[in-house]
């Protein structure tokens, strides 16, 4: 599903995701579709680390 509407879609998502997560302290270090059963988009989220608790 590499295409320039992909890429498109998965600039947006990662933008609209951030924005809604910014305030947990996540962000979205990874996006990608599978098409393999139906369509799935599979995120990989990270925590910013200004927003760790480990000491």
């Amino acid at each position: 599903m590499d295409t320039i509407i992909c890429d498109i879609a998965k600039n947006r998502l990662v933008k609209e995701f951030n924005e809604a997560l910014q305030s947990l302290g996540l962000f979205v270090s990874s996006i990608r579709f599978d098409d393999s059963v139906g369509l799935s988009v599979i995120l990989e989220l990270s925590m910013a680390e200004s927003d760790s608790f480990c000491a």
